[in-house]
């Protein structure tokens, strides 16, 4: 019976220990996916709203004061990517996180000893992602993109699905605990989150192994990367995407309360942004395995184009929930694309400082944005400027990735 089974192994082209290597790398994938549900990219950005009216009536800090913060912890990780990157290609995701995540759960569990003290809130926000800084999502991507080649974009999916549920579920999980124990209590459970990274990490997650034809440290240097034309077009479209997803992300309540939106409803529409954005990582992965990624992101931003449209015309109920789901479409695709990118034009030896640093050219749309938009509103008195600029760079985006040209590692489909 074995040696049928390993004829017919030999017959289909596949190798038993091939078989073996997917199922710990589908292990992995899944781990990734829990971890990053419980990560920064999660914990800080998706929580960060709830705390803004219990600060405000405890301390009497104003709301934009409040929301200064946001800005402190964008130009953190902007700022901490390429060392993320750099730590990750030296010394392996795994001992990355392992080393992460007992840090950043206590940087959360500190916030409990928050005084009245706006200077020190601003330096908690800054310090804070740097004590997560093995958790960003470049240590979970690197762990299984290197297990994977013919489903490579599927399995980057599934890893990257977890945000898209912690999108969901921590709004939520930060309200109650908020409305049940207070805004200090709050910050102890979601630093007892946190601390679920190191045992899925420890007993879940495992560093890929040297295959017969090795990809894990095949590719270019960042060096070389940085000669070629994809390098700096994947840096722009992605400095780009950071502008339309902070931007809707951002002021979407906003958008619908200007045009009439009843509150409790506006408050409301978010989930449908998340709903689709968790379905958007898992539908991406499976399409770029079947379609090149400039195709995958053209579509996608063809979305994203009718949602800042839909917005800009002061959307209702209808379109309101329409435009947040097709936001959450490109948004959930963002991250799925660009850690496919990295290995099929670059290879794997600089994964993690490539990946970095275009994490970081987001973040730089994503700061832009948040002052951009704002002050489009205060000048004009709409939003409507702003959202049909979005328009412009939404088509300008999908032009830099039709730009792309072949990959250059595509050993899927050799």
């Amino acid at each position: 019976m074995t040696m049928d089974k390993s004829a017919t192994l030999i017959r289909a082209g596949e190798d038993p220990s091939d078989t073996a290597r997917e199922a710990t790398g589908w292990r992995t994938a899944i781990a990734s996916a829990l971890g990053l549900t419980v990560g920064p990219s999660v914990l800080t950005v998706m929580s960060f709203g709830a705390f803004i009216a219990p600060l405000h009536r405890e301390f009497g800090w104003g709301v934009s004061e409040i929301g200064l913060a946001a800005s402190f912890l964008s130009i953190t990780v902007m700022i901490i990517s390429p060392l993320q990157g750099y730590l990750v290609d030296r010394y392996g995701g795994r001992r990355v996180i392992l080393c992460s995540s007992p840090v950043f759960g206590l940087s959360l569990m500190g916030m409990y000893f928050l005084p009245d003290n706006l200077s020190v809130f601003y330096l908690a926000w800054a310090l804070i992602p740097v004590c997560g800084l093995g958790l960003w999502p470049v240590s979970y991507l690197r762990l299984t993109a290197g297990w994977f080649e013919r489903k490579l974009g599927f399995a980057l999916g599934i890893a990257n699905s977890g945000i898209g549920v912690g999108t969901v579920i921590v709004p939520i999980l930060t309200a109650w605990l908020i409305g049940a124990f207070g805004w200090r209590a709050a910050f102890l459970g979601l630093g007892a989150v946190a601390l679920i990274a190191f045992p899925i990490a420890f007993f879940l997650i495992t560093e890929p192994s040297p295959r017969r034809t090795d990809v894990s440290t095949s590719g270019d240097t960042l060096k070389v990367s940085a000669r070629r034309r994809p390098f700096w077009l994947i840096l722009g479209a992605f400095l780009l995407l950071g502008l339309v997803g902070s931007s809707i992300t951002v002021y979407q309540i906003p958008l619908l309360l200007d045009a009439g939106v009843p509150e409790h409803i506006a408050n409301l529409v978010p989930v449908a942004l998340g709903l689709a954005l968790i379905v958007a990582r898992v539908v991406t992965g499976w399409l770029l395995d079947r379609f090149k990624a400039s195709v995958v992101m053209a579509f996608n931003l063809t979305g994203g184009l009718i949602s800042v449209l839909l917005f800009a015309a002061g959307p209702n109920v209808v379109t309101g929930l329409i435009a947040a789901a097709l936001a959450g479409l490109l948004i959930g695709a963002e991250f799925d694309v660009l850690s496919y990118l990295v290995p099929r034009h670059f290879g794997r030896m600089a994964y993690g400082k490539i990946y970095g640093i275009a994490f970081s050219a987001f973040q730089i749309g994503g700061a832009i944005a948040s002052s951009a938009v704002s002050a489009s509103r205060e000048s004009s008195g709409s939003y409507t400027p702003a959202m049909l600029t979005l328009a412009v760079v939404c088509v300008a985006c999908a032009v830099m990735f039709m730009c792309l040209g072949p990959y250059r590692y595509d050993a899927a489909h050799k």
